[in-house]
C-alpha cells in the first residue's frame, strides 16, 4: 500500500513539475514577440536574466535576370544533300523483302574513322553506282574516290569547279572541321553512294 502510495505522489510531483515549466515557459516566450526581438532590452525574472540583441535583417537574393536571345526565326538551314538518285519506280516492296533496280549496284562498308558521324559509321552498308561522267556528280553526294594516301575515301562533296587541269571537286567529312586537302579529279573518282543501309 505504502509503494502504491509513493508512486502515485511520484507521479503527481512529476506532473506539477511539468505543469509548472510550461506555465513558465508560456509566459516567457510571450515577452519575445517579433518587436521585441527587434530591439534591445533585458527582460528580469525571478530565475532568469534574458537579454536580446538586434536581430539582422534578413537577405534576400537578387533576382534571376533573363538573358536576352536572339530568335532565329529562320529555322534550319538548307544544306546540300544528295541527289535522288533512285526513282520510286525502282523501288519495290512486298512481304518477302525490297527490291531496288539498279545498274551494276556496288556494296561498301565502312571503316571506323568517324569523319562521316552521324550519317553513316562502322557497321553500316552502302549501296553505289559508278559514275559514267563527271557532270553527275553535284555537291552534296557522297561519293568514294581513290585518296593520294593509297586507300579509298568516301567524304561528301562541297565544291565543284574548274581549273587549268580541267574539273575537280573539293570533298569534306561531315564530321572533319576543314575538307580534305586535295582537289578530286575525275580519274579519282569511283563510286557515288546512292542508299545506306544501317
Amino acid at each position: 500500500m505504502t509503494s502504491m502510495f509513493g508512486k502515485m505522489l511520484f507521479v503527481f510531483l512529476t506532473f506539477a513539475v511539468f505543469a509548472t515549466g510550461v506555465g513558465i515557459g508560456s509566459f516567457v516566450g510571450s515577452e519575445f514577440t517579433s518587436e521585441a526581438l527587434a530591439s534591445t532590452q533585458v527582460t528580469n525574472s525571478k530565475a532568469l536574466t534574458f537579454e536580446t540583441v538586434d536581430a539582422p535583417e534578413p537577405k534576400t537574393a537578387d533576382p534571376l535576370k533573363a538573358q536576352p536571345q536572339e530568335i532565329n526565326l529562320q529555322g534550319p538551314q538548307e544544306r546540300p544533300s544528295p541527289q535522288d538518285w533512285i526513282a520510286q519506280s525502282q523501288i519495290e516492296m512486298s512481304t518477302e523483302g525490297v527490291f531496288i533496280r539498279l545498274n551494276n549496284p556496288q556494296w561498301a562498308i565502312f571503316a571506323d574513322s568517324n569523319s562521316m558521324d552521324p550519317v553513316f559509321d562502322a557497321g553500316s552498308h552502302a549501296i553505289q553506282i559508278i559514275p559514267t561522267d563527271k557532270s553527275q556528280i553535284a555537291v552534296g553526294d557522297i561519293l568514294s574516290y581513290q585518296s593520294p594516301l593509297g586507300f579509298i575515301m568516301i567524304h561528301r562533296v562541297v565544291e565543284i569547279s574548274e581549273d587549268e587541269e580541267g574539273w575537280y571537286a573539293i570533298v569534306k567529312g561531315d564530321n572533319n572541321p576543314t575538307a580534305d586537302p586535295w582537289k578530286i579529279r575525275w580519274d579519282m573518282v569511283r563510286r557515288i553512294t546512292v542508299a545506306i543501309i544501317y
